[in-house]
């Protein structure tokens, strides 16, 4: 793999500033894209322009709300006059609801910021990524939902994530005839900072993934950011459509054995 192929390339990832995001627009840029880190979070999304630039990358930071879908279109137009195209986009931001949200609340939030405004995004990035000749856009599922059901994940979590999975296939259809690609990555349980720690002691639903999961581990953000570099590059050129799972094998090998019975 040719360390800098994404060199001339820009990419825009939404919820840059940490976990998955922070990693994946670390690794786009150390491909060698021009990287734009949007994130509601101003001094995270800093912070992680920052170390880009300190390793001699390419990152800008711009502020994203996207729970507002206009704002979301409107930085996307901006990035790319700005940037003089877009070649990447990396949905992945969605909003953490408090834990005072009422269900009505938590549903409207979690369906506005973790898939209206994928479709936003999307759309508006869709002439860009076409003219870039290298289009390609990759959004954050996750096997709760688009997989399975998982106790600790809420309806309203469940729902968006299984709604990025028919969203994909459904734009992998209108663009793919102008060159764009999309596709979707379902992680399972990665250690991020939304998998909350009490100490040094992790939750017990992650020890209990632990236990099914045939390697034994949670998944680490690098390790997903992999993944969206592919699927970003050329070295995935004939591949849209698709959700791909990327869970130590939880989803299709899971270690009952292991598993207590009362």
């Amino acid at each position: 793999m040719a360390e800098q192929e994404l060199a001339g390339r820009v990419a825009l990832v939404t919820g840059g500033a940490s976990g998955i995001g922070r990693a994946a627009a670390e690794r786009l840029a150390a491909a060698g894209a021009r990287v734009i880190v949007a994130d509601v979070d101003r001094e995270s999304a800093a912070a992680v322009v920052a170390i880009i630039a300190s390793v001699g990358g390419e990152a800008v930071f711009r502020p994203l709300d996207v729970t507002d879908r206009d704002a979301v279109r409107r930085v996307v137009e901006a990035c790319a006059s700005e940037f003089g195209g877009l070649s990447i986009l990396f949905n992945n931001a969605m909003s953490n609801p408090l834990l005072s949200y009422a269900d009505d609340e938590r549903w409207n939030l979690m369906l506005e910021s973790g898939l209206t405004a994928y479709w936003a995004a999307a759309l508006a990035a869709a002439p860009y990524l076409a003219r870039s000749g290298h289009g390609a856009i990759v959004q954050t599922a996750s096997i709760a939902g688009a997989r399975m059901g998982f106790e600790f994940a809420s309806e309203a979590y469940c729902a968006a994530k299984a709604g990025i999975v028919g969203l994909t296939r459904r734009l992998a259809k209108r663009l793919g005839p102008s060159g764009v690609r999309v596709n979707c990555i379902a992680p399972g349980v990665i250690r991020t900072p939304r998998l909350v720690y009490s100490g040094s002691e992790e939750p017990e639903f992650a020890r209990r993934v632990k236990l099914l999961t045939p390697l034994g581990r949670l998944g680490e953000s690098a390790e997903v950011a992999e993944l969206v570099l592919f699927l970003a590059s050329d070295r995935a050129s004939y591949i849209t459509g698709q959700d791909i799972a990327i869970d130590g094998g939880f989803t299709v090998a899971p270690m009952f054995e292991n598993a207590t019975l009362p």
